[in-house]
């Protein structure tokens, strides 16, 4: 990529369009990514755009480089700073992130900037991570399984340096960007509104106890990080959620980096969730029906006789778990380690094993669609997170998305079929309701003549026989 044409950018993509490689050995999703890409990518980009959209936007997904590809494409091997044994937060930003300025009575200590002590099993992992990054021939597979592999990479600090190496974005000189106060009026305004409403329910990303103004800053910078985002990339569509996403590279990078660390994730694993209609995604979440029918029959037959679909996950899958897991930032960070390094789809795996994990209480659910459904959007606090992940991993390897696509297309099929039948049973129900409410119009309408003409005869009768008494007892009355 030419300097002369990113001059604005302090991050820049590299290495992307020259990589085609189509090795499935570490990654074996190529096939479903390339589809997703080739349908979500808009091929016609406007010159009149401002800031102009960059070629490398129609490259093929970062994600799909082989593990073998070397780490440090610019040959510059990292350096992380200084980790203490336990971090006492004194101001109220660093690195232009927002961070508690106390979480001591936090019971799951989810801040990076808290005053709990690093574990053991974290310095020890902080020690790879630095032994690790000083090899000049670190490989992307090595730097995405530092990510992957238990504690993630620990600490927000780190991975301030590492997130943007995982998406191939190379830190150079800081340049001041301009226009962002202004940029919301750059894209549709109904969008823009809509942002803002969910902005505001944004408060579960930062500290209950932090001052209106740090409170009222966060939602400012987030509005733009997202406009900014939207506007580069017109393609990309806003959904609710991704307001979770954003702020959670926001609280890790700040404004100015996260902006590109955003744009990265947006591009590489948020595309199909971004485009005009949310039917990819929904056939997307039968991988997990599909992968429940290989580790657990048993527990797809229950969901399947409470006719209940998997879109019980679609608030996981779409923003990562940002937004059940909001208050706990250093499980929800450690998550985004795992998903960076990882394909576009895991967070479908994931989700798989964690309803497997939970047959026993999904079986003694009253097996009703609305119980059961009720009881899978309710993600407990205290899940084993890292055991998970590994299993997660493994069923990707044992199953991998293309060995299975048929099955998640069948059961997107009989998700169409069913929901036919419910619409047809539904128009069905309401022409009867109408069928029965004319005819109790109807019917009501000639009780009413009926009744009002037995009415009339009884009192014309009535009249006529006290005449007649009347008239006996007047002719009795003369004889």
């Amino acid at each position: 990529m030419d300097n002369e044409n990113d001059e604005v950018l302090p991050l820049v993509q590299t290495d992307a369009i020259s990589r085609t490689s189509t090795s499935t050995e570490n990654h074996n999703h190529n096939k479903v990514r390339r589809r997703n890409v080739s349908e979500s990518v808009s091929p016609a980009i406007r010159e009149d755009d401002s800031p102009s959209i960059d070629p490398c936007d129609r490259r093929v997904p970062l994600v799909i480089l082989p593990d073998s590809t070397k780490a440090w494409h610019d040959d510059v091997t990292p350096r992380i700073p200084d980790i203490p044994v336990a971090t006492v937060v004194s101001g109220k930003q660093r690195n232009g992130v927002l961070i508690r300025e106390d979480d001591r009575e936090s019971a799951n200590g989810n801040d990076p900037g808290s005053t709990e002590p690093l574990s053991n099993r974290e310095r020890m992992k902080i020690s790879v991570i630095r032994g690790s990054i000083a090899n000049p021939d670190l490989t992307l597979g090595e730097l995405r399984l530092l990510g992957c592999s238990s504690e993630g990479f620990v600490n927000d600090d780190i991975r301030r340096v590492l997130w943007p190496k995982l998406l191939r974005l190379v830190q150079e000189e800081s340049v001041p960007i301009s226009g962002l106060e202004t940029v919301h009026t750059c894209i549709p305004n109904e969008v823009y509104q809509q942002i803002l409403k969910d902005v505001a329910r944004s408060g579960s990303h930062i500290p209950q106890n932090a001052p209106e103004t740090e409170a009222e800053s966060f939602q400012e910078q987030l509005t733009q990080l997202m406009c900014w985002v939207l506007h580069k990339h017109s393609q990309l569509n806003y959904y609710q959620g991704y307001n979770d996403v954003a702020a959670t590279v926001l609280l890790v990078m700040g404004l100015e980096a996260g902006l590109y660390v955003l744009e990265s994730i947006s591009v590489e694993f948020l595309e199909r969730f971004m485009e005009k209609t949310m039917e990819k995604v929904n056939q997307e979440l039968f991988y997990i029906f599909a992968l429940l029918e290989r580790v657990h029959p048993t527990l797809l037959e229950h969901l399947e006789n409470v006719e209940l679909f998997p879109h019980f996950a679609l608030a996981e899958y779409t923003t990562w778990y940002a937004h059940k897991y909001a208050e706990n930032r250093k499980l929800l960070h450690r998550l985004f380690d795992y998903f960076l390094g990882s394909p576009p789809l895991m967070p479908l795996y994931l989700s798989t094993v964690i309803v497997a994990h939970r047959a026993t209480e999904i079986f003694n659910t009253t097996p009703d669609m609305g119980h059961t459904h009720k009881v899978l959007c309710t993600l407990p606090d205290d899940l084993p997170f890292e055991a998970l992940l590994m299993e997660a991993k493994d069923l990707y390897q044992r199953y991998p998305p293309e060995s299975i696509s048929n099955d998640v297309t069948d059961y997107d099929h009989k998700r169409r079929v069913k929901e036919q039948e419910w619409k047809a049973k539904a128009e069905a129900s309401r022409q009867e309701r109408e069928r029965q409410r004319k005819l109790k119009v109807v019917q009501s309408t000639s009780r009413i003549s009926y009744r009002i003409r037995s009415y009339k005869t009884i009192t014309v009768v009535t009249i006529l026989a006290l005449g007649i008494y009347a008239f006996i007892r007047s002719s009795t009355g003369l004889n």
